[in-house]
């Protein structure tokens, strides 16, 4: 086992980086799209978690809001979007009311797919998958 932990450590050492670097500014830009990234796994999660009651696009966005999630501030239309992604993906449903109003919710798949990814987060390359899926050309 030794041995195996002092071969790993020096392979660890020779990296094919070693000769960039990166500055400040670039390391930031870095860490941003890292936590935009984890952000969307956020959003997703909260929107299924919201969905188990049928809302509206706008009771969700107002909801997904105080939650903390501002994505959507300068992007209403965003919602619309995301949530027709989803049911295309059997993920939600959707229902028109009398009164011409949709509203969504969260469907079986959609269920266990909340599981896995509370569970997972978005480790899994099927989740990750889904959610550069869910949010390519926002």
């Amino acid at each position: 086992m030794e041995k195996r932990l002092k071969n790993l450590q020096a392979g660890l050492k020779k990296t094919y980086f070693n000769h960039l670097s990166f500055t400040a500014e670039h390391r930031k830009e870095i860490m941003k799209k890292i936590q935009i990234k984890n952000k969307e796994e956020e959003i997703l999660l909260a929107a299924l978690q919201l969905l188990h009651t049928r809302k509206t696009g706008f009771e969700l966005t107002e909801l997904l809001r105080a939650r903390g999630f501002q994505k959507f501030e300068n992007q209403e239309g965003f919602i619309y979007t995301f949530l027709h992604r989803l049911e295309q993906r059997n993920i939600i449903a959707s229902e028109w009311d009398n009164n011409k109003v949709k509203y969504y919710q969260i469907d079986r798949k959609g269920k266990k797919l909340e599981k896995k990814l509370a569970a997972e987060g978005g480790r899994s390359k099927n989740i990750r998958e889904l959610i550069d899926w869910v949010y390519v050309n926002e």
